[in-house]
């Protein structure tokens, strides 16, 4: 590995830099010739965090210093011209032969390099990856592992990113099922009032699902849920209406058998919009899962009101679920507390209801989210 470089000459004039001043409580060179003080600007790069269908982790190990030998994330330097992002996909592209697209900015965190000194490394999530692994550039293998048998990652910088993203995900380390949250409040009646009362009692999602209201009244309410939400850890989610969800600042849309597929929503929300689909069979849940969904709703598992001309899916669908489909998934349909403990006792974690969060939501959310923790 090379010594780490120091700057030693003057910016400005090319003069020796010898002299050291504080400086905002740092001490910085300064040109004893013109007297500039000689800030060092982080160098930006970039890290790809991709997993496949199984939760596998994408890693690349490295062919050249620094960490030679080692494992870590796909990713490199900015070139000139090049935004963040493009230089990311490019990485991908170059060190493992995969394409796909940003899904979200992760964070940027500081890094030291032996040769740049400092360095900024911004990281994205990768979603819609194709093609087959080849790996290049600066890394002579590359390949998927299981989070429970990663080797060692070789920049802290690159662990970090991993942390606050999984720290962030929608999904749970094993990949595959929503984080236990239980309660998916689906509001109805006073919606306002619903919402307010599950973000007190910790529910993680709340669905605005209005089906009576006009545009312009759907609209108004969503920004009332938002602010709701907006602090608090609790997503919010619209149904139907990608135009409400947007203009309202919704974190994502719940989408029906009936409204535009997930592929063409993609095309005009940002990439960090969380997109779930309703679906009625084990069919229409692998298809979902296949065009892009971030989640699906199951069901109705059970004979409900709410979805009088839907025959009920049952629990054996519910099984086939959990064993065929990767993107978590929620219940949903004539669930109440006796039937949803069959449900956990299965393996299934998340609890969509209309009626039962209608009245007395802060203790229904709360008795939903104590049945998941004590499951």
């Amino acid at each position: 590995m090379g010594k780490m470089r120091e700057l030693i000459y003057c910016q400005e004039c090319g003069v020796k830099l010898n002299e050291i001043v504080t400086d905002e409580g740092v001490n910085r060179k300064i040109c004893e010739f013109c007297k500039k003080i000689a800030y060092e600007n982080p160098v930006p790069a970039t890290a790809a965090i991709l997993f496949n269908e199984r939760g596998e982790l994408l890693l690349v190990k490295r062919n050249v210093e620094p960490k030679a030998g080692e494992w870590c994330l796909p990713g490199g330097f900015n070139e000139i011209g090049e935004t963040p992002e493009e230089c990311c996909l490019r990485e991908l592209k170059e060190e493992t032969g995969l394409t796909g697209s940003i899904e979200r900015i992760i964070g940027s965190v500081p890094g030291v390099n032996p040769f740049y000194r400092s360095v900024l490394v911004t990281g994205y999530s990768i979603g819609n990856f194709s093609g087959s692994i080849s790996a290049g550039d600066d890394s002579d293998e590359a390949g998927f592992f299981e989070l429970s048998n990663l080797p060692e990652i070789a920049f802290k910088s690159h662990r970090e990113l991993l942390k606050t993203y999984m720290d962030k995900e929608l999904y749970s380390t094993d990949k595959g099922m929503l984080k236990a949250m239980g309660a998916y409040v689906i509001t109805s009646g006073d919606h306002i009032n619903v919402a307010e009362s599950a973000c007190e009692a910790g529910a993680t999602i709340i669905q605005y699902r209005d089906k009576a209201a006009s545009q312009s009244e759907k609209l108004t309410k969503a920004k009332l849920i938002r602010k709701i939400t907006r602090n608090t850890e609790t997503l919010f989610i619209v149904n139907d209406d990608i135009d409400i969800a947007l203009i309202s600042g919704a974190d994502g849309v719940h989408l029906g058998q009936d409204d535009i597929s997930v592929e063409e929503a993609r095309k005009i929300v940002p990439g960090n919009f969380i997109i779930g689909k309703s679906t009625h069979s084990l069919e229409q849940a692998l298809a979902a899962e296949k065009d892009g969904a971030d989640y699906i709703g199951i069901g109705p598992v059970f004979k409900t009101p709410t979805k009088e001309d839907y025959i009920p899916i049952g629990v054996e669908t519910v099984k086939k679920v959990i064993h065929n489909v990767k993107i978590p998934f929620v219940c949903i349909g004539g669930l109440n507390y006796d039937n949803i403990q069959g449900l956990l006792t299965l393996g299934a974690i998340n609890f969509a209801m209309v009626r039962e969060f209608a009245s007395d939501t802060k203790n229904s959310v709360k008795r939903i989210n104590n049945m998941i923790a004590g499951n």
